[in-house]
């Protein structure tokens, strides 16, 4: 009796430990069907943001949490409909302002990165003068996409949490919140670092402005994300390049089965059988789940860009890899010219102490 006690014990505890790699799939699938089947313009950022709340390292949101998140995906695309509504016409004002927000959401340490990030998102999303679309009209959509996506993610996470639950041990852990935690830099890194990363992403804006590239919003959108992503060395820049690969040969096979069975049933259990396989590698903890994790966010992206576009997918799945894979190679070339012309100056400033 007490063998099969300790037996029943053993496949419980194991199946405690698979719970947040199930938790992820099924969190995403739900989170995934509901962008696809019901959202509107730019539905297919909610489930790429919503990652953040399934990943390793983070718990299940209190219910304070949960509307603060709402609240302030409220405020900040309320923010982003006036600036956009009011402002866009007049070029030269818009753009110098655009560019002032932008490289204070890099320097200050006073937003969370999730605030940060919906913040550039309402504030990006702005309509070109091709669409035709009254700029009031197209920043409304934005912020009611946005709004309406975060009460539903929130939802299907809570649910997902109740249905797949951590074991009481772990709920106390939280890899991110202790990770914040660390020291806060300097003013002067800050200033450096926000811009750098201004450098690296306002020419992009601007590319995107004047030559109206608004097929390719998604780029946009993914370039702002990883120049705000932490680290940018060799292992970083590595991880972007090989985790986007992964993503963009997977989001390719994903596309060619939906070809072969264009249904939306089908879609979700292709959604649910590719999640659960990304999440077996990014909980397995092994040095691999970082590349799995990146890639997996790429899928996300790339497969509801190319779901929710009115053009014909087939002529977008290739091209829009190809300017995901653009957008992460200029990321990692862009920040790895910075980091080389700071190592250049840094050798002249050494040099010239030396023969003073």
């Amino acid at each position: 009796m007490s063998v099969r006690s300790h037996s029943i014990s053993t496949v419980m505890v194991v199946n405690r430990e698979y719970m947040p790699a199930i938790r992820y799939a099924f969190g995403t699938t739900l989170i995934m069907s509901y962008a696809m089947g019901f959202g509107g313009y730019l539905a297919y950022l909610i489930p790429f943001l919503a990652l953040n709340f399934l990943s390793p390292g983070t718990k299940m949101p209190t219910f304070k949490q949960g509307v603060s998140f709402v609240l302030m995906v409220a405020v900040t695309s309320f923010i982003g409909f006036l600036f956009t509504a009011f402002l866009y016409n007049y070029t030269w004002v818009f753009i110098p302002l655009l560019g002032l927000i932008l490289f204070y959401l890099y320097y200050t340490t006073q937003l969370t990165f999730m605030v940060k990030l919906f913040l550039l998102i309402s504030l990006l999303a702005y309509p070109v003068p091709s669409s035709g679309m009254d700029p009031t009209v197209w920043a409304y959509l934005v912020a009611n996409t946005l709004v309406m996506g975060s009460v539903f993610s929130i939802l299907m996470v809570w649910i997902v949490y109740g249905l797949f639950p951590d074991r009481p041990e772990s709920v106390t852990g939280n890899d991110a919140a202790s990770a914040a935690t660390g020291n806060v830099p300097g003013q002067k890194e800050r200033f450096n670092r926000a811009l750098e990363i201004f450098l690296v992403t306002f020419p992009v804006v601007l590319l995107f402005f004047f030559f109206q590239w608004s097929d390719a919003l998604l780029v946009l959108v993914y370039v702002v994300v990883l120049s705000m992503l932490p680290d940018t060395g060799k292992t970083a820049g590595k991880v972007k390049i090989y985790g986007n690969l992964i993503g963009g040969v997977a989001t390719l096979i994903f596309y060619e089965l939906i070809v072969i069975v264009p249904n939306f049933f089908f879609f979700i259990l292709l959604i649910l059988g590719t999640a659960l396989f990304f999440a077996d590698k990014i909980f397995s903890g092994k040095p691999v789940s970082a590349l799995y994790k990146t890639g997996f966010s790429a899928l996300v992206l790339l497969i509801g860009s190319i779901s929710t576009s009115t053009d014909t997918a087939g002529s977008q799945v290739w091209s829009r890899v190809i300017l995901v894979m653009c957008a992460v190679f200029y990321v990692v070339l862009a920040f790895k010219v910075v980091e080389n012309f700071k190592s250049l100056k840094e050798k002249r400033r050494k040099y010239r102490l030396e023969n003073v």
